[in-house]
């Protein structure tokens, strides 16, 4: 069967499929990656083939845009940064708090401005906030206004602040399995992608993390799954030698260079004078995230592509927490975990209004070709091999990682949204061991 490419390029955002639905979808569009990506889902103990089993899903209906959209609240109404729902709850005031109320120092990398810096970090501080009733509130830093993210290990190493970003891929060479969150065409959605990293954090990132000296509070996810370029890309020959700004850590680097692009490293402030004056041909980035930075502007052209997601981790001072009552101790790990899976979903509605805007202006969105997209998968294995061949070579467990990467791969792939939200909120489903003792 054909597949009806005019239909693929008026689809305006991605769904997250699961059993008879994605199966009539791989029929439907008649495509064997598809196929096995169903497979894959639903029979776990059979996900040891190629790791490109979970790609993107680019299609939508609308009962799944209503079940994703389920029980979505947004903590920032007053912001008018989005469509507001009934729901939506505005930031709490100084008189919703407590007297006793503990405050925490947190800092971000981003402006308290816009639907990044606002509508997704700074909100996601108030969600935390009303789950705490008003006994807990954030002392708020945003927009590098304490220190610079790079500096974020050390500001929360020091005390400078309790809370704060740590991206591990401004500190690359203190780890190595945490790089994992970079590893192509898996997860279908960084709501999946944090799921996955924090359920193999205990047993294999939290050496690297606490080795740095603090605890990890969650592990949202940025999405890299767009090739926003000045040509059109839609098969690999058109990515040959194009120079490609990749946001990401090494793994992203090895991946554009298996594909066949030059990576370039340039300040994200620099992105768009660069496509404009041809410094680079393209940006491997968030497509929620490329009206904010202006990249439309200069480069007409998005590849959807499933790339990666990169881990935009946040951490929190280990005095600070031990310092806290050990119910508060409690409370507050499990309500990590749902501030890590809210503001996740907080990034896969911008995809969604990412897509819808870029639409608007007239950007022209690429959907690669089903057997096309085989091609791009097959490139992505050998950067699987190597990843686990690295690990294995430095007497970490390569091998055995991958193989468990993959099966929470398939048990989260399988789930929606909602359905995923539904069961971090589900105490029984707690992961433990993320800081000892919980």
């Amino acid at each position: 069967m054909k597949t009806d490419k005019t239909a693929l390029s008026h689809i305006p955002r991605r769904t997250f499929m699961k059993g008879a639905t994605a199966t009539a979808a791989a029929v439907s569009l008649g495509s064997p990656l598809l196929g096995a990506l169903v497979h894959a889902a639903e029979n776990p103990a059979d996900f040891e083939a190629s790791p490109g089993n979970m790609p993107y899903v680019t299609q939508i209906t609308p009962e799944r845009t209503a079940d994703n959209n389920t029980g979505w609240v947004y903590y920032g109404a007053e912001a008018n940064d989005r469509p507001l729902n009934p729901e939506d709850k505005a930031q709490m005031k100084p008189e919703d708090f407590n007297k006793d109320a503990i405050t925490l120092k947190c800092s971000c990398y981003y402006p308290n401005a816009g639907d990044i810096g606002h509508g997704i970090h700074w909100e996601t501080f108030s969600y935390l906030e009303y789950q705490f009733g008003g006994r807990l509130k954030f002392d708020r830093y945003f927009g590098q206004s304490l220190h610079s993210l790079v500096d974020g290990w050390k500001a929360l190493r020091s005390g400078l602040v309790d809370i704060g970003q740590i991206y591990h891929i401004h500190n690359q060479g203190a780890f190595n399995l945490f790089h994992a969150d970079g590893l192509p065409f898996l997860s279908n959605s960084v709501v999946v992608a944090t799921q996955i990293m924090e359920e193999m954090y205990p047993k294999y990132f939290k050496k690297e993390v606490e080795a740095q000296q603090i605890h990890l509070a969650w592990i949202p996810h940025f999405d890299v799954q767009g090739l926003i370029c000045t040509t059109p890309i839609r098969k690999l020959e058109d990515l040959k030698g194009k120079r490609i700004m990749g946001f990401g850590s090494r793994v992203m680097r090895e991946t554009l260079i298996a594909l066949g692009a030059t990576p370039v490293a340039i300040p994200t402030p620099d992105v768009f004078i660069g496509l404009q004056r041809g410094v680079v041909d393209g940006v491997a980035w968030a497509v929620g995230s490329v009206i904010p930075w202006r990249f439309h502007e200069v480069a007409k052209y998005l590849t959807v592509t499933g790339m990666a997601n990169t881990a935009i981790s946040y951490g929190i001072n280990k005095k600070t927490f031990a310092s806290l009552p050990k119910e508060m101790q409690k409370e507050l790990y499990f309500k990590f975990r749902l501030a890590a899976n809210h503001m996740s979903e907080g990034y896969t509605k911008l995809e969604d209004r990412g897509f819808e805007g870029l639409k608007k202006f007239g950007t022209e969105i690429i959907i690669l070709d089903p057997e096309e997209k085989k091609r791009w998968v097959a490139v992505g294995d050998s950067i699987w091999k190597n990843f686990a061949a690295d690990c294995e070579s430095k007497g970490l467990p390569g091998n055995q990682f991958i193989r468990d990467f993959r099966a929470a791969a398939a048990k989260y792939n399988n789930m929606s949204i909602r359905e995923i939200r539904e069961y971090v909120a589900d105490p029984k489903n707690i992961i433990h061991g993320i800081i000892d003792g919980f």
